[in-house]
């Protein structure tokens, strides 16, 4: 009786051994969604992939006119997503670096892009502003000045870096792209004055959605 009841227990056991390899099977399937994001792991600053994710790498210098336009995705404040392929799009795309959200030079140029903003959209443009805020202080900074485009917070500075954009201490430079329907850089602003820097931006998305 004994070694029957021991042969009963082996089996028993046995069959109880045989269910973890199935039960990791469940797990094992989201695994294979991984390496989607494995190519460019850091460059998702630690925020959720639809928030933002560059694919391209960190610039020792500024883009400059011509170069294609680095690859990336986000998601505004609003909630709109922004995406550069690298490739022709169907709109010009002006891409504006500011360094915080709140200071005077940046209140007074996201006002003037806010000002000019149908302008923009009749020239066929669609305007996004970055900064290493976040989307909390964007939602904030936006509903203050009542601005109608999107911002795209780059906590770590991965999207300025794909760019060129030099990040001193969490201060991103002020600087401007403008990128054509070719994918393409159309004019950079590296050196920007916020006083009619709007006009000279909407002056160089109508050259380059005339091409």
């Amino acid at each position: 009786m004994n070694k029957t009841y021991t042969l009963a227990l082996s089996l028993a056991l046995g069959c109880s051994r045989s269910a973890p390899p199935s039960a990791t099977v469940t797990p094992a399937a989201p695994v294979a969604t991984a390496p989607a994001a494995a190519p460019e792991a850091p460059a998702n600053n630690g925020l959720r992939a639809t928030e933002l994710a560059v694919e391209s790498r960190a610039r020792d210098t500024i883009l400059a006119v011509g170069d294609p336009a680095p690859t990336f995705s986000a998601t505004t404040h609003d909630g709109h997503a922004v995406a550069s392929t690298g490739g022709p799009r169907e709109r010009v795309l002006v891409v504006y670096f500011y360094p915080r959200d709140e200071t005077p030079g940046c209140t007074r140029e996201a006002c003037a892009f806010r000002d000019a903003f149908s302008a923009y959209g009749e020239a066929g443009a669609d305007l996004v502003g970055v900064s290493t805020d976040s989307l909390e202080a964007h939602r904030a900074f936006a509903q203050h000045h009542t601005l109608p485009f999107g911002l795209i917070a780059d906590p770590r500075g991965w999207l300025a870096a794909a760019f060129g954009v030099q990040n001193n201490g969490g201060f991103l430079q002020r600087a401007t792209f403008v990128i054509g329907r070719d994918g393409r850089v159309a004019q950079v602003f590296p050196q920007v004055r916020v006083d009619g820097h709007s006009d000279e931006v909407l002056a160089a998305v109508r050259a380059a959605a005339a091409r």
